[in-house]
């Protein structure tokens, strides 16, 4: 498999934290992904986002399997990253905001309901939305 020969970069997104934001306390996130849109998501540890998704994405880079009960069960997120890596399209962490614990999920649904364009049901590598690759001039 070709894609399993691709390395992992070490700066493969763009981090940025809104003002007043505390990476070190509970809060939101949300993916921004070019050609594909946004994905929000909640963390208590912001390892969440910053080193889960590179661990799915990395996987995938390397040919695994999401886990053995459910080979293909990646999440649009995973797989919209995982192919926005190999266009080479821009991706951008951001951690959005800070809250309490107890408000995380109401918080988080009034974020995607804004702009979680990418949140939802699994899907395949296949159904992601790669852009065309630029006509030649000749």
């Amino acid at each position: 498999m070709q894609d399993a020969m691709i390395s992992m970069p070490e700066q493969w997104y763009t981090l940025s934290v809104a003002d007043g934001v505390d990476p070190d306390l509970p809060g939101i996130y949300e993916w921004q992904i070019e050609g594909a849109g946004s994905y929000i998501g909640r963390y208590t540890h912001s390892s969440r986002p910053l080193d889960d998704y590179a661990r799915h994405v990395r996987d995938q880079l390397l040919g695994g399997i999401y886990k053995p009960s459910n080979p293909d069960g990646w999440r649009r997120i995973h797989r919209e990253l995982y192919a926005a890596l190999l266009d080479g399209r821009n991706i951008e962490l951001i951690l959005v905001e800070n809250c309490a614990v107890d408000q995380l999920n109401a918080r988080e649904r009034v974020h995607r309901k804004e702009r979680g364009t990418i949140n939802g049901r699994r899907m395949t590598l296949a159904e992601c939305r790669r852009p065309k690759p630029m006509p030649t001039q000749g």
